[in-house]
């Protein structure tokens, strides 16, 4: 096959028209015809398709088809050309880890870590177990419920036996897969999910639940093909070994769940409904065993609605409670096995009764802590109030107070309630909850992240009650504040007057705690602020700006400009104080400095005198030593001659003493 031509000569190539002889062909060209350079270009490229004669039309067409199937898959190659380079320039190449890449071992590629990354490994902290969880301990439950009471009663497995068993396969499914969800289960190492599938498979194989599950998932169901055991539901028995994931489901909703009390108190009446039904089932299986109606305590199966299943249910569940709970009479048991099955029942009604106490208040004391606390509070303050003698109105004012605080359930300290949680989480908490109101002042609309992030965690909420003054006309400001909740009223000094209205958002204060420089009103507070009704406030204390500012101190320049240009609008700015003080803060550095020299020179004489001292010390003891050698033989000498006079007095018979001699 004759070679395509180039991409010019396509562009113009001829196409050929056959007429009716067969002559050679005419040739014809595109209407986007080339200037004249290229046209004889393209007339010597077809010189030699246009001087050969065809010898049959098919060879033309396969000669055409060909360079058709040439050019397609040239353009085919072109585009996964272009696909390949664009998806080179969307893909954000990997940053590798320097300080990690010292502990990766060296025996494991790159390939395999991006193999690993992309393995299906679940995740027990997120939605997708939490629901199939869910769908488990459904199906858990339905073993647990129906196989006993299809076992029990026959006309219950008999009406609706392929429901039953469409409802059976369908759990054991659902059992299936979650035993392959299962060995796909990560758990933490090092604080990281493992996603290595072989060693989530042995952790799965090597704990208990392993055997629970296969011992759950044995096909006993193919004893259904014995005659003796065709359709008995009691073999499925086994599938209740899988009933530790029910527990394990509930023990994470009441985790997850906002009312745990409440999620208790109704998992503890299904389990004593369960146990009720279990019970009320081998009462009526005894019954059938021993003989309907044949004594005094079976079932009765003379009575005319007897033979239906409501009313044989019905009945033996009302027996079961009443046995469980030792509440009312049952009829007594005749022979051996009816006195000991009474007697087991006794003994379990006698721990479920205890269980249910001692839950139930459990429960209820949990519910009530909160309100309980808050109560004794309440009570100690009025006892106080009682022992100072306090006014009616005073006391009836902190009465009102704290019943304001319970119905805006804000009677729990946020510093304790949140002690338990990181640093991390409480900050995360704190910017949620605070950080919308803070951007509200402006002198903190602009403010870097981080001095917001330090300036949320420090915000504490006061609440103020009716007639309450926040602040008064020439108090030192100590504090700004954010209105939460509720109206405040700027007033005047005897207060019948109201200049302005406060509502939620506004910002006050926030000058005040500033210590501008040249500010005429000082740190003074300039109006009365007063709280119609209860009203809430978020709380920043100068003591804290100014711990967090001096971390940023571009930030404090910059909102005491903000500052600056607040009080210039309000005329309330002296700016010959602002710029002496500005003076006298640029000539600080300088201050400084100059203290910094006088104390290297008194540190250099002070070096000096302690050198001197030194000196003088050393020759002083370096004479007292040559004192010391003289005196020593001058001492002997003397020594010795007192001792040759006392022995010449002795010898001539004179008594002496030391001190004579």
């Amino acid at each position: 096959m004759a070679s395509p031509l180039n991409r010019r000569h396509r562009r113009t190539a001829p196409y050929v028209i056959m007429n009716n002889n067969t002559q050679l062909p005419a040739v014809a060209y595109s209407a986007r015809q080339p200037d004249q350079e290229n046209s004889a270009n393209s007339n010597n490229g077809i010189q030699i398709l246009t001087n050969t004669p065809l010898e049959q039309p098919q060879q033309e067409q396969m000669q055409r088809a060909a360079l058709s199937l040439f050019d397609l898959v040239r353009r085919a190659q072109r585009i996964r050309r272009w696909m390949r380079r664009n998806q080179e320039h969307h893909e954000l190449p990997e940053r590798s880890d320097s300080f990690l890449e010292k502990f990766v071992p060296a025996t494991k590629s790159q390939s395999a870590q991006k193999e690993q990354s992309k393995t299906w490994v679940i995740d027990p902290s997120k939605t997708f177990y939490y629901y199939w969880s869910s769908i488990v301990s459904l199906a858990v439950l339905y073993n647990c419920i129906m196989l006993i009471g299809r076992s029990a009663f026959l006309l219950l497995q008999e009406r609706l036996l392929i429901v039953w068993l469409i409802f059976d396969y369908l759990c054991d499914v659902c059992y299936i897969v979650d035993t392959f969800i299962q060995t796909r289960r990560g758990y933490l190492e090092q604080g990281l999910i493992v996603r290595d599938i072989t060693k989530l498979r042995k952790n799965y194989m090597r704990s208990r639940a392993f055997i629970l599950d296969l011992i759950s998932l044995l096909p006993t169901d193919f004893l259904y093909f014995v005659p003796k055991l065709r359709l008995v539901p009691a073999l499925r028995f086994n599938r209740l070994f899988r009933i530790y994931r029910t527990f394990e489901f509930s023990d994470k909703v009441e985790t997850q769940t906002n009312h745990p009390n409440v999620f208790r108190l109704v998992s503890l009446l299904i389990i004593i409904m369960i146990i009720i039904h279990w019970n009320a089932c081998f009462y009526f299986i005894i019954s059938r065993w021993i003989g309907y109606s044949t004594d005094g305590w079976v079932y009765n199966m003379t009575a005319p609605t007897a033979a239906t299943l409501t009313t044989q249910y019905l009945y033996c569940f009302f027996w079961s409670t009443l046995v469980l709970t030792n509440i009312g009479e049952v009829p007594p048991p005749e022979t051996d096995i009816e006195v000991l099955f009474v007697t087991a029942d006794f003994l379990t009604g006698v721990l479920i009764f205890a269980t249910i106490v001692g839950n139930v208040g459990s429960i209820i004391a949990s519910m009530n802590a909160v309100r309980a606390d808050f109560r004794q509070k309440v009570d100690q303050v009025k006892q106080y109030m009682v022992f100072r003698k306090v006014g009616k109105d005073l006391e009836r004012r902190v009465i009102t107070w704290f019943d304001y605080l319970w119905l805006q359930k804000q009677v729990a300290n946020e510093d304790i309630v949140l002690g338990a949680l990181p640093q991390k989480l409480r900050v995360e908490i704190a910017i949620h909850v605070h950080l919308a109101a803070l951007k509200r002042v402006p002198i903190f609309a602009e403010a870097q992240p981080g001095l917001l992030v330090e300036l949320v965690t420090r915000l504490k909420l006061q609440i103020f009650s009716p007639g309450d003054y926040v602040c008064k006309k020439g108090d030192i400001g100590k504090e700004m504040y954010i209105i939460k909740r509720g109206r405040l009223s700027v007033v005047s000094d005897d207060g019948t007057k109201i200049f302005v209205t406060l509502e939620e958002g506004s910002v006050f204060g926030e000058i005040s705690i500033l210590n501008i420089p040249g500010s005429k009103t000082g740190n003074r507070r300039t109006a009365n602020i007063r709280s119609v009704g209860y009203s809430d406030l978020f709380c920043l204390t100068k003591q804290d700006l100014w711990e967090v500012l001096a971390e940023y101190p571009s930030a404090r320049d910059t909102l005491i400009e903000r500052g600056k240009a607040h009080l210039r609008k309000d005329n309330l700015l002296d700016e010959e104080a602002a710029q002496r003080a500005q003076q006298d803060e640029a000539a600080i550095p300088e201050k400084v400095t100059r203290l910094e020299g006088n104390i290297d020179n008194l540190e250099t004489r002070l070096a000096r005198l302690m050198g001197e001292y030194t000196a003088n010390m050393t020759a002083l003891g370096q004479r007292l030593q040559t004192v010391e050698k003289l005196a020593v033989p001058r001492r002997e000498t003397l020594s010795d001659e007192k001792l040759s006079r006392k022995n010449t007095l002795d010898v001539i018979g004179v008594e002496t003493h030391e001190d004579d001699v």
